[in-house]
């Protein structure tokens, strides 16, 4: 009867359900299982007749930026004077004018026959405004023939312009030498000081080669 519940015991119960219950240092345990998947390396065949084919390098060009341009101001030495396109009128309503540039008959003792600038009559008192943005390089009440005057330099589209503004009145000075402005900000009222026959704004503009132009042609065709 042992023998056969012996026999009975080995060959119903799993060999590992057996050797699990064996206690002590040298009982047998599980080893790790681990999956290895050996793949075979790839290679890459190339044809003895294939020929590499140069790509062309992409062709451009690298331009310097423009020089900043510079105004010699007294007192101060050289200040950049900032680029800018926006230019505006000088008076809220340039409609109304009287002398335009060129020649003309003079309209006082001592006045130019070949008039220089335009004359904008917008009223006494009236705001004159910077045409642009720039830097203020002139500002006197005692600017001769022209009164009181401010000269503004500006840097429009890269090409150094400066506009100027006579016959201000007397204490409506609004800006300094040195001082940067911007388009449409008050320099000053409009007045009659210096050789004028009347309140007005005497606009006078001109290049790097201190020559004057048409200054209500060059606004007509860069404003807005």
């Amino acid at each position: 009867m042992t023998f056969a519940g012996g026999l009975l015991l080995a060959t119903s119960v799993p060999a590992m359900a057996v050797s699990v219950t064996a206690e002590g240092p040298g009982a047998p345990g599980l080893s790790d299982v681990r999956d290895e998947i050996v793949a075979a390396p790839q290679q890459l065949n190339l044809d003895g007749t294939a020929t590499p084919v140069a790509l062309p390098a992409e062709a451009y060009a690298v331009e310097a930026a423009p020089p900043p341009i510079v105004t010699e101001v007294a007192s101060l030495g050289a200040v950049p004077i900032t680029k800018t396109d926006l230019v505006v009128w000088p008076v809220v309503d340039p409609s109304r004018t009287s002398d335009g540039f060129g020649p003309r008959s003079a309209p006082c003792s001592g006045c130019s026959s070949s008039h220089d600038g335009v004359d904008f009559l917008p009223g006494a008192g009236t705001p004159v405004m910077s045409v642009a943005d720039g830097v203020v390089v002139l500002a006197t009440e005692a600017g001769g023939g022209l009164g009181v005057n401010v000269e503004v330099q500006h840097n429009i589209g890269g090409e150094l312009i400066t506009s100027s503004y006579a016959h201000m009145q007397y204490g409506s000075l609004a800006v300094a030498v040195g001082q940067q402005v911007t388009a449409g900000q008050q320099l000053g009222l409009v007045g009659s000081t210096g050789q004028s026959t009347g309140p007005h704004l005497h606009l006078e503009m001109f290049g790097a080669d201190n020559v004057r132009f048409d200054g209500y042609a060059w606004l007509q065709a860069r404003v807005g």
